[in-house]
C-alpha cells in the first residue's frame, strides 16, 4: 500500500507561493535588495511544495519505501517500536529499529491511522 500527502495540499502551497510572487512584484515592484529578502522564503515554498507532492511511503510486504527527494528503505521486520505523539501540527508517528535508525511520519499523510494499524499489525507491536 502506498500513502502519500494530499496533492490539493502541495498544490496549494504552490500556488500561494506563485500569488505572493505576484503581488511582491505588482504592488511594491521592489528593487535587487526586496527580492534578495524575498527569495529565500519563495525558495522554501517551492521546496516545501514539491517535496510534499514527491514523496510517498510505500509498504510492501516486508519491505518499507520512502520515496522522495531523499529515498531510503527499512524493513518490518526489523522495528522495535511505533509510537504516536500529539505535536503542535497535528500527530506524529515515530518507527524506531533494532539498528537504532528510526523515521517518522505526520498525520497529514492520507491514510495515516491505517498505516499506523498496519505497521503495528505486520511488526506484532501492540
Amino acid at each position: 500500500m502506498t500513502f502519500r500527502y494530499s496533492i490539493k495540499w502541495a498544490y496549494i502551497e504552490l500556488i500561494v507561493a506563485l500569488g505572493m510572487t505576484v503581488a511582491v512584484y505588482s504592488e511594491l515592484k521592489p528593487g535587487l535588495w526586496g527580492w534578495l529578502l524575498f527569495a529565500p522564503l519563495l525558495v522554501f515554498m517551492v521546496f516545501m511544495g514539491v517535496r510534499k507532492v514527491s514523496y510517498s511511503l510505500t509498504v510492501d510486504g516486508d519491505l518499507i519505501t520512502i520515496g522522495g527527494l531523499k529515498p531510503a528503505q527499512y524493513s518490518v521486520s526489523k522495528i522495535s517500536a511505533l509510537n504516536v505523539w500529539e505535536a503542535k501540527g497535528g500527530r506524529i508517528a515515530v518507527v524506531a529499529f533494532n539498528d537504532g535508525r528510526r523515521f517518522n511520519f505526520p498525520s497529514r499523510l492520507d491514510g495515516f491511522d491505517d498505516l499506523v494499524a498496519l505497521l503495528r499489525s505486520k511488526s506484532n507491536l501492540p
